[in-house]
């Protein structure tokens, strides 16, 4: 989870607790819509055990531990079989979409900003 909220808060240039909130949000959306899923996102989720510090010291703090594996090749392990795999290339897709449609916006809040100024 730390992983994830370091990746968007320096890909997105957003807060933590900004980042939580999209992953929240994610996440409700996420069970919304399969609802049979909902322990496996919950799992998915969850804050790695290992991990001490809170999502805000993982960004602050630059020694905070790292995971080799994202949290979206983890999916497979809480789904078994080729649904498992299903489901995590189409999270990995989602993520990868999530992320240009979020980059798009930034551009253009950024150039909406710079118009302003002058």
């Amino acid at each position: 989870m730390n992983e994830l909220i370091t990746r968007l808060t320096e890909k997105a240039g957003i807060s933590a607790d900004q980042a939580n909130k999209a992953i929240d949000t994610i996440k409700d959306f996420v069970k919304e819509k399969f609802p049979m899923m909902a322990g496996a996102v919950d799992n998915l989720f969850a804050a790695e055990p290992a991990a001490a510090a809170t999502a805000t010291d993982a960004v602050i703090d630059s020694a905070a531990p790292k995971t080799s594996a994202s949290i979206m090749d983890k999916i497979s392990d809480v789904i078994p079989g080729e649904t498992g795999q299903k489901v995590e290339d189409f999270a990995k897709d989602a993520a990868h979409k999530a992320e240009e449609v979020f980059d798009s916006v930034k551009e253009k809040i950024g150039g909406f900003f710079e118009s302003k100024k002058n």
